[in-house]
């Protein structure tokens, strides 16, 4: 991160928090969503799951929005910040695949 300038810098952290926090928010939607199914005694409401869900994807463009708006170099490392779950999940595909070849599946 030291190469790039701080409107990139600060929006990859920015969106890297987001990121978090989305698969934070993603964990307690599934797990709510799963004990409703399975369990008709579950606490948590149905519409407030879907809010839930539907706030996720506002935090995300409402931070895309207000970061474009300052800087476009900002928006650019906001993206890729947001995008670094994409990244972790190819390092364990490719783990996961180099470990089963390695023990013939």
């Amino acid at each position: 991160m030291a190469f790039f300038r701080w409107p990139v810098t600060a929006g990859f952290v920015a969106g890297a928090v987001v990121s978090y926090v989305n698969h934070v928010w993603l964990e307690r939607a599934i797990d709510a969503l799963g004990e409703r199914i399975t369990t008709q005694q579950s606490h948590e409401r149905g519409g407030l799951i879907v809010l839930r869900a539907l706030l996720r994807y506002v935090l995300i463009a409402g931070g895309a929005y207000v970061i474009f708006n300052v800087s476009l170099a900002g928006l650019y490392g906001f993206l890729g910040g947001v995008c670094l779950p994409i990244g972790a999940i190819a390092c364990e595909v490719a783990v996961e695949v180099s470990v089963a070849l390695r023990h013939g599946f």
